[in-house]
């Protein structure tokens, strides 16, 4: 069984692979070391119930390096092996086609990656957190890059911290998207307003490659943009962790 590890901006998402596979969160805070961190771990497997020593790897992907030193270390105290630390380096099933292709964030590289072993080609992939990414792959397994927009949580909070009187709210659908009070007119332009960017975006993607595309979303805030959306979306929650998986088994399994 696989420890898998994924460090966000805002949250560091622990898995154990199998079919009962759950997730679990503790925040992301970029400047707190091993001894922060261990403690916390520890009690997060024991409210869980989690028995570590059923794992026999671990695989770590992070966008905030400060962390990879920190949780590495957690999981040698925990677990005593060193997880595999994905990179643009890492072998994924992808040619990556880009020109700066050791810039690519291993959160991509690994939801993509299993976009492509799992779904028909050529695909999109929207991975919606902190950031909103939106992703290509084509038909020949090359990932083409894409593009990045602030994620919709930060987009609310930029409007508040902008702002004297709008209200901080939170993401959910209101009843129609002509709104007459200001926190639901706000909902209205993040949850409608994301989903017609995923809209838009993918037609204009799919006009480059001039191919209609398998269309995927996963990330946090996806389950709740995907049902608004004008274009089928498939809503793949575990996406990112299967692909870390893939990765690790490509790379430390014989």
């Amino acid at each position: 069984m696989l420890l898998t590890i994924d460090i966000g901006n805002s949250n560091i998402v622990f898995s154990l692979s199998g079919a009962e596979r759950r997730l679990y969160r503790l925040d992301t805070v970029p400047d707190w070391t091993t001894e922060d961190y261990l403690p916390r771990v520890k009690a997060l497997f024991a409210r869980e119930k989690i028995d570590i020593s059923e794992a026999d790897g671990a695989a770590l992907c992070s966008v905030v390096p400060s962390l990879i030193p920190v949780l590495s270390q957690v999981v040698r105290q925990l677990m005593g092996l060193t997880p595999y630390v994905i990179t643009p380096a890492s072998k994924s099933g992808l040619t990556l086609a880009i020109a700066e292709a050791n810039t690519l964030g291993a959160d991509i590289l690994a939801a993509d990656a299993a976009a492509a072993e799992e779904y028909p080609l050529p695909a999109i992939i929207f991975d919606m957190g902190t950031a909103t990414t939106a992703t290509v792959v084509d038909k020949d397994r090359r990932y083409l890059g894409g593009a990045i927009l602030a994620g919709v949580k930060l987009g609310i909070s930029a409007l508040f911290s902008g702002t004297a009187q709008l209200p901080s709210v939170s993401v959910e659908a209101p009843p129609k998207a002509i709104c007459d009070t200001a926190l639901e007119s706000i909902q209205s332009g993040a949850v409608f307003g994301a989903a017609a960017m995923m809209d838009g975006l993918a037609d204009r993607f799919e006009a480059e490659l001039g191919q209609k595309c398998t269309l995927l979303a996963t990330g946090g805030l996806a389950g709740c943009i995907v049902p608004h959306c004008r274009r089928k979306f498939i809503y793949d929650e575990s996406l990112l962790l299967r692909g870390m998986e893939l990765i690790y088994r490509l790379n430390c399994e014989k």
